[in-house]
């Protein structure tokens, strides 16, 4: 059985210089650990999320896929958490972040992101399949450690919630959830391109210069049966865009494995945000769909077929409803993976 593991945390301690206001920059590498007739263990790497940058509180987007022997039922993880130094001074300004509605006494919701910056429309996003090849390059073993633990698949699977909540002995929680990966009977690279239409302007200051720097952020739902509660995780971020309102984000491709668990019917939720330089992104507002209702909502009259476009909204304190945004589906097809130039893990 295929099983898809996603990956949080909350309070870790702050490894960098704090004194000049730094932030540690975490991400996290997952090892297989098995055990041979010989008594020697033999370690594969299954792969390593992306780098949040300026984040003790990260929400990784980046999910692992592996395979587990349900007969066997013990596939046993080390995680290891470290702080990317390299990438952190190299790439400083280069960052994306992601921001709640909510604030809270640690950075909960803030994502810092490393991506290249967005230097035009022309061609595919690079990191279409949102693996960061130039976070991979700047990590290493030598970073310093934020945090290790060992987790079972098996035992997480048949836990409440397939999720473990585990303390860490250096300080802060890792959050482990595991489900199983192919859920549906769809199959393929979902190739999608997305752009905003009338983003609300909150940037606007006492001259009425300046625009949001909008980008959007796409979970997924996953339902814990026993408490009867759910939980969306992240499974795609775009880049930012300066001062704009009606942006054309990046078109992307992403598998639908990671994306909707091979169910094109999954609830999505997709969330815009404007990027702040420092602090806290803010959160704008929300619309929930799924993959079947973005390939209907594919635009029939142009790229501002505001008619089909999907309606970004939030609640207000009155509970009244405000349209914060639309979305133009400008594209969304489904694509064999051998014809798609999706680059992630199968």
């Amino acid at each position: 059985m295929r099983v898809q593991i996603h990956l949080r945390a909350e309070k870790l301690t702050n490894l960098a210089q704090q004194w000049r206001g730094k932030r540690s920059s975490p991400y996290c590498k997952v090892v297989s650990v098995s055990q041979q007739s010989n008594s020697e263990n033999t370690e594969v790497v299954i792969g390593q999320t992306e780098v949040c940058h300026g984040n003790t509180s990260p929400q990784f987007s980046r999910s692992l896929i592996l395979e587990h022997d349900e007969e066997e039922a013990w596939t046993h993880l080390r995680i290891t958490i470290r702080d990317c130094r390299r990438i952190t001074s190299e790439k400083k300004g280069q960052q994306y972040s992601r921001g709640g509605k909510n604030d809270d006494d640690y950075d909960g919701l803030s994502q810092r992101v490393a991506r290249r910056p967005f230097l035009g429309l022309s061609g595919l996003n690079l990191n279409r399949n949102y693996h960061n090849e130039d976070s991979d390059y700047y990590c290493s073993d030598g970073d310093p450690k934020m945090g290790e633990v060992e987790v079972e698949i098996g035992a997480i699977l048949r836990s409440e919630g397939q999720e473990k909540q585990i303390k860490l002995r250096e300080g802060g929680t890792l959050f482990v959830h595991i489900t199983q990966s192919v859920q549906g009977n769809d199959s393929g690279v979902l190739d999608c391109h997305i752009r905003g239409l009338d983003i609300k302007n909150i940037e606007s200051g006492m001259l009425g210069l300046g625009a949001v720097d909008p980008y959007f952020v796409i979970s997924k739902k996953e339902n814990d049966t026993q408490k009867g509660t759910s939980r969306y995780y992240d499974v795609y971020r775009s880049e930012h865009i300066h001062d704009i309102i009606n942006p054309y984000w990046k078109p992307f491709q992403i598998d639908l494995e990671r994306l909707c668990n091979n169910d094109r019917n999954k609830q999505l939720k997709i969330t815009i945000y404007d990027f702040e330089q420092r602090g806290k992104d803010r959160w704008l507002g929300e619309v929930f769909t799924s993959v079947a209702e973005m390939m209907q909502r594919v635009a029939k009259r142009g790229n501002a077929d505001r008619e089909s476009a999907l309606r970004v909204e939030a609640v207000e304190d009155d509970d009244k409803v405000d349209l914060r945004a639309l979305l133009v589906i400008l594209k969304a097809n489904i694509v064999a993976k051998s014809f798609s130039l999706y680059k992630g893990q199968f």
